[in-house]
């Protein structure tokens, strides 16, 4: 029979597992899992918690690889070169095709700054450190998410980390029989106590850090080595089964991006592949459901498919600028479905099952070194900005990106700060000192105090408030008074009796606080406020500008393929930032009389989505600092509400 539903392939699989009797519904439990995850990608609302399928993966690959370490250890066969040899073939074909395949997209039609970011993700992904990459750049809900098309590799990098390990730790303990399954279990047990800490204090760790993913790849070793000892069925596995299916089902509905994840919460998925496996293939939902041939051929094709679809999801964002129609969605998850069963028919069937010469492993390996080594020449080359793409582009909205027009216009317009304590201090751009005062023999009426995100404030604020004698003094932390690199400044501001009026400003977070961090960030802030409050100031506090995922070029030039210039994306990360801080500075608003909170935000953003250009206009230099004209628009903003605040500036 060679229907692409039917037996060849299953008999191809078949000779890779000799080693353990082959579960047509663990394949169909893969199929849940890629399904899952790829619904969610694509249309989050449908399944808003499936990107729990990653967890079930993680469960899955723990069972069978460990299975087949326990069985090979248990029969003195085991061998650590054939064991990463097969790792090696199992994984690398189809990785390697996909990150091929995404640089060549890459070459003819990124930009240089996502060109750039793509050779970065390919030199890490080929060194499976992904996930670490990832967790330093963001969470895996920010928008940048959204146009990163290597990022779902995060998994693939975690659980190639935990086999460097997991048959190490194998090996050496087996022969302590008495204490095998306990071990396991104390391996699983602490892990997860440590994934339920980081829930608490940082969710990024929590989500990308090995040690915190290894419980559910450890859960399915667990379970294999208990399954090894099983000879009959349990009496009651069909209820098994229907639990399962329903803790499953539970997980994927009910779990979203705003709990605690993974946390306690990834129990469910956890826990429901567990049983699901444990009930075996003759419970009623294993062969009804996951047994079935449609459900098994996509469980079998779940590996390439899951390298696949977000790559075509993530670069069908790119083009288009913004959330792709729902019509180009479906239409890069059926791509990816086709790419994946070509994929795994005339790539990973014949590297695998046909070619059995001993090079095979030795050049995977160095195809997979090519791969990486090309990646990071990309990174290094910022992207090849010499590219056919980037000389033929054509402006999409006017206005400034770099850094040069805007710091010319500060040397220009500006005077260095009077205050020789701090402008001595001062960090510079290039020859230019970075303490500015709008007139230069005059008292300071306003302070501006903080970052860059208070020093891309002086322009538009000198403009809308002339009579004013405004300054600033940026420092690259945040500006709270028990900052070393705020002393000077704090003990200038405080000695000057004449200066009534002080903002404070800054990026204020990077990512969603935890909530040590929180609580720092409040205690900071209160101490900061409070003390400029007793030393007569009256204190303004600013939200602050949306950090963008994607460079300024992409929003200044129309993309070749659509001719459509990308300006806009969703606002979730920007309110999961601004919710960490904002009721902190409303706070301090409520608690003295003399704290006014003024918003910037609702300039750059509605409630769907954040922009980058205005009425054809930039408004930021880079993904997170303005332009002059955006400075512009930001200062006759802010200049309203401090003069309906504080009549008392007015000329």
């Amino acid at each position: 029979m060679h229907s692409c539903f039917g037996r060849t392939v299953i008999t191809d699989l078949q000779r890779l597992r000799m080693h353990l009797p082959y579960r047509s519904d663990i394949d169909g439990l893969r199929a849940f899992a890629v399904s899952s995850v790829l619904i969610f990608h694509a249309f989050p609302s449908l399944i808003p918690g499936g990107f729990v399928g990653v967890d079930v993966f993680f469960v899955i690959s723990g069972f069978l690889i460990s299975g087949i370490i326990f069985r090979e250890l248990e029969a003195g066969e085991f061998s650590f070169a054939n064991f990463y040899a097969r790792r090696v073939k199992r994984i690398f074909p189809a990785l390697i095709t996909m990150l091929c395949a995404s640089y060549a997209f890459g070459w003819f039609f990124l930009f240089n700054d996502d060109f750039r970011r793509l050779g970065s993700h390919i030199f890490r992904a080929s060194l499976f450190l992904s996930n670490f990459i990832l967790w330093r750049e963001a969470g895996y809900f920010d928008n940048a998410a959204e146009t990163k098309p290597l990022l779902h590799l995060w998994s693939l990098g975690i659980e190639e980390q935990f086999y460097i390990v997991w048959p190490l730790v194998l090996w050496a303990f087996w022969r302590f029989k008495a204490i095998r399954l306990p071990l396991i279990a104390t391996l699983t047990l602490t892990s997860f106590v440590w994934n339920i800490y980081q829930s608490q204090q940082d969710l990024t760790h929590d989500f990308y850090s090995p040690l915190t993913r290894f419980w559910e790849l450890s859960a399915g070793a667990w379970l294999a080595f208990h399954l090894s000892r099983r000879t009959q069925p349990h009496p009651k596995a069909s209820l098994i089964s229907a639990m399962a299916l329903l803790v499953l089902l539970m997980a994927v509905f009910v779990i979203d991006h705003k709990k605690a994840f993974p946390g306690g919460w990834a129990l469910m998925p956890v826990v429901g592949a567990v049983l699901l496996i444990y009930a075996g293939p003759q419970a009623w939902a294993n062969r009804m459901l996951f047994s079935n041939r449609v459900v098994v051929w996509i469980g079998m094709i779940s590996y390439p498919l899951y390298l696949w679809h977000w790559p075509a999801l993530a670069f069908a964002r790119i083009v288009e600028g913004a959330t792709p129609s729902v019509m180009v969605r479906i239409g890069a998850v059926l791509l990816s479905v086709v790419l994946a069963w070509a994929t795994f028919v005339w790539v990973e069937r014949p590297l695998r099952f046909k070619w059995q010469s001993r090079l095979r492993t030795p050049m995977l390996v160095l195809l997979m070194v090519g791969v990486g080594y090309i990646g990071l020449a990309c990174k290094n080359a910022n992207g090849y900005p010499n590219r056919p793409v980037m000389q033929s582009r054509i402006e999409a909205n006017t206005g400034d990106i770099g850094h040069d027009a805007f710091h010319a216009y500060y040397a220009e317009h500006f005077h260095p700060c009077a205050d020789q304590r701090v402008y001595a201090k001062s960090e510079k751009w290039g020859e230019l000192v970075r303490c500015f005062q709008t007139k230069r023999n005059a008292p300071i009426d306003l302070l501006l105090i903080g970052d860059s995100h208070a020093e891309h404030l002086l322009l538009g604020l000198a403009q809308a408030l002339p009579h004013l004698n405004i300054a600033v003094y940026p420092r690259s932390e945040l500006p709270f008074i028990n900052s070393k690199e705020y002393v000077e400044i704090f003990e200038s501001l405080l000695a000057d009796r004449q200066l009534k009026y002080v903002l404070l400003t800054s990026m204020w977070a990077v990512a969603p606080l935890s909530a040590d961090e929180r609580a720092a960030f409040e205690r900071d802030l209160a101490s900061t406020v409070s003390k400029l409050v007793d030393g007569g100031k009256h204190v303004f506090l600013t939200t602050d500008t949306p950090k963008f995922g994607f460079d300024p070029q992409r929003c200044k030039y129309q993309h070749p393929l659509t001719g459509r210039s990308g300006c806009t994306e969703s606002n979730l990360s920007f309110q999961q930032v601004l919710t960490s801080y904002e009721p902190l500075l409303q706070k301090m608003q409520r608690q003295h009389s003399q704290v006014q909170v003024l918003r910037l935000d609702d300039l750059f953003c509605d409630e769907q989505s954040c922009r980058m250009a205005v009425d054809g206009r930039m408004m930021f230099r880079d993904n997170n600092h303005v332009n002059i004209w955006g400075s512009q628009q930001a200062g006759a903003r802010l200049a309203k509400q401090l003069l309906t605040s504080s009549p008392e500036l007015r000329p």
